[in-house]
């Protein structure tokens, strides 16, 4: 589908300024007649589709203490099953405890697939005490990038199960959805 140069102008610039503060426009080059790139704006539609599918699975990790994996700090190292599987390793960027005796953890998450292409994401997960040192794991994590296949990657993965803070096991199942442009 060809767009008159006046009408794709037009486009991009309401896309810009629709929501009465300017923004960073979000462009691509698209494929247009003859091979003459296209210029599309995420704004408006016009941009190529994000490729989504849902991703669940099992997370099974081992926290090793503050290590050089994590700039120093807090470690969990691992696997996990599913779509598409394979070793992670997780940073912890923040911990506190609140008055009912849960355990709060901010984490950043590097997941690495077979093929060695990665994804990113930063975690918030809430550890609510069953019987010490066993805690139910609740996990939201927001997929933020990666590399190969999955750079620009978005969405989001939830996990629930449980931590032995005595063994330092993790053990949880996940589901979520990731979109890559």
């Amino acid at each position: 589908m060809t767009f008159p140069k006046q009408l794709l102008a037009l486009t991009l610039t309401t896309g810009i300024f629709a929501c009465g503060e300017p923004t960073r426009p979000i462009t691509r080059q698209l494929p247009g007649p003859s091979g003459l790139a296209t210029a599309a704006s995420g704004a408006t539609g016009l941009s190529a589709p994000l490729m989504s599918s849902n991703i669940s699975g099992h997370i099974a990790g081992q926290i090793i203490g503050p290590n050089q994996l994590c700039g120093g700090a807090l470690t969990e190292i691992g696997t996990f099953t599913g779509e598409p599987g394979g070793t992670f390793v997780a940073c912890v960027t923040n911990q506190r405890q609140d008055g009912s005796g849960a355990l709060v953890f901010d984490l950043t998450h590097t997941y690495t697939a077979a093929n060695g292409d990665t994804f990113t994401t930063t975690d918030h997960v809430v550890a609510a005490p069953i019987n010490p040192p066993i805690y139910r794991i609740n996990n939201s994590a927001t997929i933020t990038g990666g590399t190969g296949m999955y750079e620009g990657a978005s969405g989001f993965i939830e996990d629930h199960g449980t931590l032995n803070l005595a063994t330092g096991v993790v053990s949880v199942d996940y589901h979520g959805r990731i979109s890559t442009p």
